[in-house]
């Protein structure tokens, strides 16, 4: 009977022992920090977005609201929100076809494949120097072999 009374006497008052307390404690504080990192990351990417070329937002922006993770912060940003539902217009020569039949129920997501800056064109056929640029030099290097560039990644 002495239990049953201590059990109500602590759930009544709120009374909780003192390993319970700091466990708590530590929770909130753990909680806190994973959403500081959280946030943290939430700011890099939308950063990285609006980093995004005005023209080439048409290709990527739209998919942001198709993703159900993506943060409410990211998808309300008043120079993102604008492009939800928005389908792109100027589509590669090789797409035109496909876009033509298909654009209407296409998934945003696939939306960067009808960009006509990321196909090959008969002016620029075969000109890589633009790519090789934005690889690290070991790659870039015609030089290199596959042997070559293994050798120079596990350094």
């Amino acid at each position: 009977m002495k239990l049953l009374a201590w059990i109500l006497l602590v759930f009544s008052f709120g009374i909780m022992p003192a390993t319970a307390a700091i466990e708590k404690r530590d929770l909130l504080e753990e909680s806190y920090h994973n959403r500081v990192k959280l946030n943290k990351i939430h700011d890099a990417l939308l950063e990285t977005l609006l980093k995004v070329p005005f023209e080439k937002r048409i290709y990527v922006y739209p998919a942001l609201f198709e993703s159900d993770d993506m943060p409410k912060k990211i998808t309300t940003h008043p120079q993102i929100l604008p492009w939800k539902g928005k389908k792109p217009t100027r589509i590669a020569p090789q797409m035109q076809e496909f876009a033509k039949e298909h654009l209407e129920y296409m998934p945003a997501k696939y939306y960067p494949i009808l960009d006509p800056d990321g196909w090959p064109n008969e002016d620029k056929e075969g000109d890589w120097h633009h790519i090789t640029q934005m690889l690290p030099e070991t790659l870039a290097s015609p030089s290199n072999s596959t042997e070559g560039i293994l050798k120079n990644n596990t350094k």
